[in-house]
């Protein structure tokens, strides 16, 4: 991300707490498809958008005797990161859509729910190619649809997704990201869909602690009322208290390894 974009849900203590939760949520798929996607040997790799740090360790348990670099642009993640920095992961303020990183060629580059945040995601995956090693491989999950019968989900989502396409980005990006991939003829060794089915519990969670980091954002005061925004937050609410414990929501995730071509 360049310094004129930013995260659709902030970079405060509080996004901290969500990304802390998304990945306790993914990590069990995401770790997976690292394990089956990635290459062999890697002796670099590169988290790029790291946040909080929460991936790059994900990827330095993964693959031990590799050295692990987190890359984001915001100040408050990467300070966060290298609050729980591990004896082989290092974290760098740096621009991630436009920049050469630090660092070897990579074996291994992986961004998780990053490219929905970027204007122009088929340029960057181009210039991330570039970034790796003659055998490394760049790993990318994003969404490929979101699949829930629960009212207040539904009306959650809806909102988000307008919200995004006002600012050029696309909460299902999966789609975009096979469409480039095949007008492009890039070596695609890895495409699937990976269901992942999310307690209504730690879906609230998260849709609520995001409202909070959005609810102020121009085009959710032009379009909604405050009235309607609190009625939802409170609706989350009453999800997240629940003692039962269900699950009426599945994130499709669309799972990419690229390399060189």
């Amino acid at each position: 991300m360049t310094e004129d974009q930013s995260y659709a849900f902030g970079d405060s203590m509080l996004a901290d707490k969500l990304l802390a939760l998304l990945a306790q949520v993914f990590e069990p798929t995401s770790a997976a498809f690292i394990r089956h996607a990635g290459p062999e040997s890697v002796k670099y790799a590169i988290d790029l958008g790291c946040g909080p740090g929460y991936a790059t360790r994900m990827l330095a348990d993964a693959f031990p005797s590799a050295s692990v670099i987190g890359l984001d642009i915001s100040n408050h993640f990467i300070r966060s990161a290298r609050s729980r920095e591990h004896a082989t992961t290092q974290f760098y303020l740096h621009d991630v859509t436009g920049n050469l990183p630090p660092g070897p060629p990579a074996d291994l580059m992986y961004a998780r729910y990053l490219l929905t945040h970027i204007s122009d995601p088929t340029v960057v995956v181009s210039r991330w190619l570039g970034f790796l090693s003659r055998d490394g491989r760049l790993l990318i999950e994003e969404n490929q649809s979101i699949d829930t019968d629960n009212p207040v989900f539904v009306e959650y989502l809806d909102i988000l997704t307008r919200m995004l396409v006002g600012q050029s980005n696309n909460l299902y990006l999966g789609p975009t990201v096979e469409e480039f991939v095949n007008s492009a003829g890039l070596n695609c060794l890895v495409d699937q869909v990976t269901p992942v089915r999310v307690s209504d519990r730690d879906t609230a969670t998260m849709f609520r602690m995001n409202i909070e980091s959005w609810q102020h954002n121009p085009f959710i005061l032009d379009n909604y009322s405050q009235r309607d925004v609190l009625s939802m937050m409170s609706t989350l609410d009453s999800i997240r208290r629940a003692d039962e414990v269900f699950s009426s929501i599945t994130f499709n995730v669309r799972q990419f390894a690229l390399g060189r071509s």
